[in-house]
């Protein structure tokens, strides 16, 4: 089984996509996942090269480095969630986590802004902090990413709690609950966490081309970064006002989703 036949399938595009959005397969879009990486053993020629800030002798030392090998399985997923839902798009992995789950906020507030500088047009975070003195500086680097019309996603607190950046006006805020396709999400405009989308029981590429199921706001903010890609494929430029208006148009009809509290990935 060689790397492209490791990934999982694309789920079927609904109308929408079909209709609205002309069939965008996220092609000339560029997204870069903050996480902890990309599996190199799996061979996929959309994953350019990318870059770590991670110290190799200190997970919570910030280092830049070009070592974007995951070894942790946790941006593997999201890469590959993001590519499953906009096929087209290609991404760069910005590694920020080392040996384990967990980073600083420093190390994060770095990755946004080389990701900014980097020229991408979509930014996945599926990470978040509650540290107090992390608020400012992130604010700062996902405002300076909206005034540059790159359009930030990030993930929640797995308990419906709140977290930085989720909870900041410039950005994209995820929740998760159980949909049938990638697709499939809510959009609420009165929360912080506007999205709603697919990180229950979902399955997964993880290391070595292995499926997984899992679950949390970690996995359910890469579809919502690859439906964006979508969006920004066939309206270049849009405002992060525009792809949300976009996003509450597709969206499904909005009920609250049973609350749940998956695993999440750490923070410092």
């Amino acid at each position: 089984m060689n790397g492209a036949e490791q990934v999982l399938e694309r789920a079927e595009p609904p109308a929408w996509v079909r209709e609205a959005l002309g069939g965008a397969t996220g092609r000339g879009i560029r997204v870069a996942v903050i996480d902890s990486g990309w599996d190199r053993t799996i061979g996929d020629p959309r994953v350019l090269p990318g870059i770590s800030f991670v110290d190799p002798e200190d997970d919570f030392a910030l280092g830049r480095n070009d070592d974007d090998r995951d070894v942790l399985g946790h941006g593997t997923a999201c890469v590959d969630l993001v590519l499953r839902v906009a096929p087209n798009a290609r991404v760069v992995p910005v590694r920020v986590f080392g040996k384990q789950l967990e980073t600083s906020p420093g190390t994060i507030h770095a990755a946004l802004l080389w990701a900014i500088e980097a020229g991408v047009q979509v930014i996945n975070v599926s990470l978040g902090t509650r540290l107090e003195y992390a608020l400012h500086p992130l604010y700062a680097a996902c405002e300076r990413a909206r005034r540059a019309g790159i359009i930030v996603v990030t993930a929640g607190h797995n308990a419906n709690g709140w977290s930085y950046p989720a909870i900041f006006e410039n950005v994209i805020g995820v929740s998760a609950a159980r949909f049938a396709s990638p697709y499939e999400f809510r959009y609420r405009a009165e929360h912080a966490m506007e999205c709603v989308a697919w990180g229950a029981d979902q399955e997964v590429t993880w290391l070595g081309g292995e499926r997984m199921v899992k679950h949390g706001t970690s996995f359910a903010a890469p579809n919502v970064a690859g439906i964006v890609a979508l969006i920004l494929e066939a309206h270049p430029g849009s405002t992060i006002e525009e792809v949300r208006e976009m996003l509450s148009r597709f969206a499904l009809p909005s009920i609250e989703p049973p609350e749940h509290d998956p695993s999440k990935a750490g923070e410092r």
